[in-house]
């Protein structure tokens, strides 16, 4: 029986231990987000960016996002949470984007089409 709480206890540990990891990416995620808008291309290769009804633009990060420019959507996803490098290398084209209106990297997880159009 002494072995047997040894052993659910190591078990416990490792399982925590093999878990942590994953609750730190959790955190720094942010939560999950809704916005429904225009998608547009944006001024790099393969960047996208929604100008949403509330009235904030949204780098976009996804798959199959390219088929869906000049068309409203429903995008839902987390924040992306970009290394200093990347974010500073993106700065000047996503300032450019979103003019005054502030903006949010979001790594998409859902999208909806709403119109096959931008009204």
């Amino acid at each position: 029986m002494m072995n047997f709480k040894k052993l659910m206890f190591f078990l416990s540990a490792v399982a925590l231990f093999a878990a942590f990891p994953l609750l730190m990416t959790a955190q720094d995620s942010g939560g999950q987000m809704t916005a429904t808008g225009c998608v547009k291309q944006g001024s790099d290769t393969h960047g996208y960016y929604l100008m949403a009804q509330d009235g904030k633009m949204y780098e976009l990060w996804g798959k199959n996002l390219g088929e869906h420019v000049n068309h409203t959507v429903t995008v839902t996803g987390t924040e992306a949470k970009l290394s200093p490098a990347m974010e500073q290398k993106k700065e000047a084209s996503e300032k450019s984007e979103a003019g005054s209106a502030s903006y949010i990297d979001m790594k998409v997880t859902n999208l909806k089409m709403v119109s096959d159009s931008c009204k």
